[in-house]
Protein backbone atom coordinates (compact mmCIF):
# COMPACT_ATOMS: atom_id res chain seq x y z
CA UNK A 1 0.00 0.00 0.00
CA UNK A 2 1.22 3.50 -0.74
CA UNK A 3 -0.08 6.68 0.84
CA UNK A 4 -0.87 9.88 -1.04
CA UNK A 5 2.62 11.20 -0.30
CA UNK A 6 4.23 8.21 -2.03
CA UNK A 7 5.69 6.64 1.08
CA UNK A 8 5.47 2.88 1.32
CA UNK A 9 3.96 1.05 4.25
CA UNK A 10 4.21 -2.52 5.28
CA UNK A 11 4.82 -5.30 7.67
CA UNK A 12 7.60 -4.88 10.14
CA UNK A 13 9.03 -7.91 11.91
CA UNK A 14 11.86 -7.80 14.39
CA UNK A 15 12.74 -10.04 17.32
CA UNK A 16 11.05 -7.55 19.64
CA UNK A 17 8.04 -6.80 17.41
CA UNK A 18 6.88 -9.78 15.38
CA UNK A 19 3.99 -9.37 12.96
CA UNK A 20 3.44 -5.63 13.09
CA UNK A 21 1.99 -3.64 10.20
CA UNK A 22 2.43 0.14 10.13
CA UNK A 23 1.11 2.88 7.92
CA UNK A 24 0.45 6.61 8.18
CA UNK A 25 -2.73 8.53 7.49
CA UNK A 26 -2.46 11.87 5.69
CA UNK A 27 -4.87 14.27 7.40
CA UNK A 28 -4.34 16.74 4.54
CA UNK A 29 -5.52 14.17 1.99
CA UNK A 30 -9.05 13.41 0.86
CA UNK A 31 -9.44 10.01 2.51
CA UNK A 32 -11.01 9.58 5.92
CA UNK A 33 -8.95 8.12 8.75
CA UNK A 34 -11.29 5.12 8.90
CA UNK A 35 -10.60 4.45 5.20
CA UNK A 36 -6.86 4.31 5.87
CA UNK A 37 -7.49 1.91 8.76
CA UNK A 38 -9.72 -0.26 6.53
CA UNK A 39 -7.00 -0.34 3.85
CA UNK A 40 -4.46 -1.41 6.48
CA UNK A 41 -6.80 -4.18 7.62
CA UNK A 42 -7.14 -5.34 4.01
CA UNK A 43 -3.37 -5.27 3.59
CA UNK A 44 -2.91 -7.51 6.62
CA UNK A 45 -5.58 -9.74 5.12
CA UNK A 46 -6.35 -12.12 7.96
CA UNK A 47 -9.62 -10.82 9.39
CA UNK A 48 -12.93 -12.62 9.23
CA UNK A 49 -15.25 -10.76 6.87
CA UNK A 50 -15.30 -7.52 4.86
CA UNK A 51 -12.90 -5.01 6.38
CA UNK A 52 -15.39 -2.14 6.63
CA UNK A 53 -17.97 -4.29 8.40
CA UNK A 54 -15.36 -5.83 10.69
CA UNK A 55 -14.14 -2.36 11.67
CA UNK A 56 -17.69 -1.12 12.28
CA UNK A 57 -18.27 -4.09 14.58
CA UNK A 58 -15.62 -2.82 17.02
CA UNK A 59 -15.55 0.97 16.59
CA UNK A 60 -17.78 3.57 14.95
CA UNK A 61 -15.90 4.71 11.81
CA UNK A 62 -17.47 8.19 11.98
CA UNK A 63 -16.32 8.63 15.57
CA UNK A 64 -12.84 7.43 14.62
CA UNK A 65 -12.77 9.96 11.76
CA UNK A 66 -13.73 12.79 14.09
CA UNK A 67 -11.43 11.84 16.93
CA UNK A 68 -8.25 13.38 15.51
CA UNK A 69 -9.77 15.59 12.81
CA UNK A 70 -8.32 19.13 12.87
CA UNK A 71 -10.57 21.62 14.61
CA UNK A 72 -11.37 25.14 13.48
CA UNK A 73 -9.78 27.09 16.32
CA UNK A 74 -6.69 24.82 16.35
CA UNK A 75 -5.20 23.58 13.14
CA UNK A 76 -4.44 20.07 14.34
CA UNK A 77 -4.59 17.61 17.19
CA UNK A 78 -1.19 16.11 17.78
CA UNK A 79 -1.83 14.41 21.12
CA UNK A 80 -3.76 11.26 21.79
CA UNK A 81 -4.05 7.63 20.92
CA UNK A 82 -6.86 5.11 20.57
CA UNK A 83 -6.48 1.34 20.70
CA UNK A 84 -9.01 -1.35 19.96
CA UNK A 85 -8.99 -5.08 19.29
CA UNK A 86 -9.90 -6.50 15.91
CA UNK A 87 -9.87 -10.27 15.46
CA UNK A 88 -6.30 -11.34 16.22
CA UNK A 89 -4.91 -7.78 16.13
CA UNK A 90 -4.63 -4.75 18.35
CA UNK A 91 -5.02 -1.60 16.29
CA UNK A 92 -3.43 1.58 17.56
CA UNK A 93 -4.19 4.94 15.94
CA UNK A 94 -2.14 7.97 16.97
CA UNK A 95 -3.14 11.61 16.59
CA UNK A 96 -0.07 12.05 14.37
CA UNK A 97 -1.68 9.76 11.79
CA UNK A 98 0.44 6.70 12.55
CA UNK A 99 -1.50 3.43 12.48
CA UNK A 100 -0.22 0.14 13.81
CA UNK A 101 -1.77 -3.32 13.52
CA UNK A 102 -0.08 -5.73 15.89
CA UNK A 103 -0.82 -9.43 15.77
CA UNK A 104 -1.90 -10.74 19.18
CA UNK A 105 -1.09 -14.36 19.89
CA UNK A 106 -3.26 -16.31 22.26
Amino acid sequence: MTDDDGSEDGAVATADEPRVYRTTHDFDGRRALSTTVIEAIEEVGDVDGPSSRVLADVIDPDCLDGLFRPVRHRTDRDDGVVQFPLDAHRITVYATGEIELRRIDD
